[in-house]
């Protein structure tokens, strides 16, 4: 295959990166490799920081805090509360390894975000309870008819296949989602601009 020559040009620079993009790749490469092992539940916090303190040797504070953003990337409302612990303390204790860290403004940040997990989920289980009762009556009044008429309903998975499919409730999730995403993106910005 004969190739223009811009596609040419395009291929030998591909192949002839500068010292500091390869040094990029390289931290790039180890980040990957030791938050692969933390996910998977592989490695400890402690064994994260060691792990981190001696690339930082390497590399430099630069890896610290890249490794910082990416954690803080992977924080989510509905994640269960193990998880977002666990990536908490990570954040916190890698905070320790840089001189000049911004250790109490980073826990204020991250307990805010607790603070609104808490209320993302309590407001969420209060709307459900509320669209639970109105639903129970009428999906009780409707399996009674069908009782009468010889058929059997399992009112629990009725009701909550009611509150599934009601327009209503995929509305206020919709919005109540959005309106806590938001907020979470503004704390994970603040967040990664501190580290």
């Amino acid at each position: 295959m004969d190739l223009s020559p811009r596609a040419r040009e395009r291929l030998e620079r591909i192949g002839s990166l500068s010292d500091t993009e390869q040094q990029h790749l390289q931290r790039e490469h180890e980040v990957e490799a030791v938050l692969s092992q933390f996910f998977t539940s592989n490695m400890t916090t402690d064994e994260l920081w060691q792990q981190l303190k001696s690339l930082s040797a390497t590399y430099g504070a630069m890896i610290v805090k890249q490794t910082q953003e990416r954690i803080a990337e992977t924080i989510r409302l509905q994640m269960n509360d193990g998880d977002f612990e666990t990536r908490k303390a990570a954040v916190m204790a890698l905070e320790t390894l840089k001189d000049s860290g911004s250790y109490t403004t980073i826990e204020s940040l991250l307990g805010s975000i607790v603070s609104l997990r808490q209320r993302y989920n309590e407001v969420k289980q209060q709307a459900l309870e509320q669209v639970r009762a109105q639903m129970e009556g009428q999906v009780r009044a409707a399996a009674e008819q069908a009782r009468r008429q010889g058929m059997l309903v399992d009112t629990a998975s009725a009701i909550e296949a009611n509150i599934m499919n009601s327009q209503e409730w995929r509305e206020f999730i919709s919005r109540h989602d959005a309106a806590a995403q938001n907020t979470l993106d503004d704390y994970l910005s603040r967040l990664k601009a501190t580290f």
